[in-house]
């Protein structure tokens, strides 16, 4: 059995009938030829502009967060936005508009009928926008309108978004409310004067305990300096009694310094006391004649007395500064503690009150310079459109333009005569195949 396809016949076939072949291209290019010159205008104009990449990044207050898709997005993904903002019906409604207004807007008017007169290309960052028209002046024309609006939404639409500005700002005039707000607390607060009232009441308390406890510490250095006193008395009398003693002694000496002493102990006694420190008996104040036993009586009570003072002063000694003075320092110790915890409570009022008016001044001053950024940062786009002219091209590209369609339409011809040569001609060898093949001797 031979497997392999015989393919002279098809050849053959369409050699036979070429003049089919040929006379079906040029039959499809002239129709092809003739549609493309009716569907084209005879005029055309191109406008070109050039996409600008942001140069600069404006950067905000590191304590604001601002994320912009657009700063996330690849230059693939960008360029393809921007060119299909370019054929987005949106811009065509634009255009339509102000054609409308002009009186230029073809009669039947369909949405989607100026987008099939547009024709983009791009080259790099070039974006030409070609417009077909009847006459020279409507081309040029669309392709002005439609390059202008084009740079117009780009730069709407890739501007940052006035709405956050406008939040800031209301932030702000609620912030400044509340500072006014917390501003007019603090000053009723102030102007009520009860934390003036307390400091003084504390330091009132204050020196009134400073001065109880300098009055018990008076008290136990007065019995200090009359003990000292009469210590030095008791020597005195005691020098004295010896003298008396002494048959030789001076009588007048002995009267002056008998004398003497009475003094100090008269003058020691008026010095004043809660108690009096000496009770001296009448015959050592009115009697003339001192005798020694009368000095014995008086050193005894020296040294009785002496012990006393001193044992009290040893006990004042051992107490706390508060028991001193105990009448008046345990009143006063309360009402100056009571006084101080309602000052430390209008001071950490007062505290509380500057602390919310700092924060709220604060968030002003932040406020203002975040509307200052975002106002800085809505005169950056991050990408801009420059229209650049728009210029009308020869005539001699419709009719290239044309010659490419007939071309096309002409090896479309080509193609779809073979194809229909070759089916026929496979077609014919088959029934051929099929009466040359024997009959079954059974039928």
């Amino acid at each position: 059995m031979n497997d392999e396809i015989d393919l002279r016949p098809y050849l053959s076939a369409l050699l036979r009938r070429w003049w089919i072949i040929l006379g079906t291209a040029l039959g499809v290019a002239l129709l092809v030829g003739v549609l493309a010159w009716i569907r084209t205008p005879p005029h055309t104009a191109s406008t070109s502009l050039l996409i600008v990449p942001a140069s600069a990044q404006v950067t905000l207050d590191n304590r604001f967060t601002s994320r912009d898709s657009l700063l996330f997005t690849t230059t693939v993904n960008q360029r393809e936005a921007l060119l299909g903002l370019a054929r987005d019906a949106t811009l065509e409604e634009r255009v339509a508009a102000i054609l409308e207004s002009e009186g230029r807007l073809p009669d039947g008017y369909q949405l989607g009928n100026l987008s099939q007169r547009i024709t983009i290309e791009t080259d790099g960052d070039l974006v030409r926008i070609t417009a077909r028209a009847d006459t020279v002046d409507d081309a040029r024309r669309l392709a002005t309108l439609w390059g202008q609006e084009y740079t117009r939404l780009v730069n709407e639409t890739y501007t940052r978004d006035t709405s956050s500005l406008e939040l800031v700002e209301q932030q702000l005039t609620e912030a400044r409310e509340r500072y006014q707000a917390a501003q007019a607390e603090l000053e009723t607060f102030i102007a009520q004067g009860e934390l003036a009232a307390a400091e003084q009441e504390v330091r009132r308390l204050s020196d009134l305990v400073n001065s109880a406890r300098a009055a018990g510490t008076d008290r136990f250095a007065d019995y200090l300096r009359r003990a000292n006193d009469i210590e030095q008395i008791l020597r005195d009398a005691q020098l004295l009694r010896q003298r008396l003693g002494d048959q030789s002694a001076d009588e007048v000496n002995v009267a002056d310094a008998l004398a003497a002493l009475l003094l100090r102990i008269r003058n020691l006694s008026d010095q004043g006391s809660d108690r009096p420190i000496l009770q001296l008996d009448s015959s050592l104040t009115d009697n003339a004649v001192v005798t020694v036993a009368d000095l014995d009586r008086l050193i005894t009570a020296l040294r009785a007395e002496y012990q006393d003072v001193r044992s009290e002063a040893e006990r004042l000694s051992e107490l706390p500064p508060n028991e001193l003075s105990p009448d008046s320092s345990l009143s006063l110790y309360n009402r100056l503690a009571a006084a101080q915890t309602r000052l430390e409570q209008l001071n950490a009022r007062q505290r509380e009150l500057t602390r919310n008016r700092d924060i709220t001044f604060g968030l002003i001053e932040v406020l203002m310079r975040r509307i200052d950024e975002l106002r800085v940062a809505d005169a950056a786009p991050q990408v801009s459109v420059r229209y650049l002219g728009t210029v009308t091209n020869p005539v001699a590209t419709i009719g290239r333009t044309v010659a490419t369609q007939a071309a096309i339409g002409a090896l479309a011809g080509i193609f779809l005569a073979a194809v229909i040569i070759v089916v026929l001609e496979a077609v014919a060898v088959a029934r051929r195949n099929t009466a040359l093949t024997p009959k079954p001797a059974g039928d």
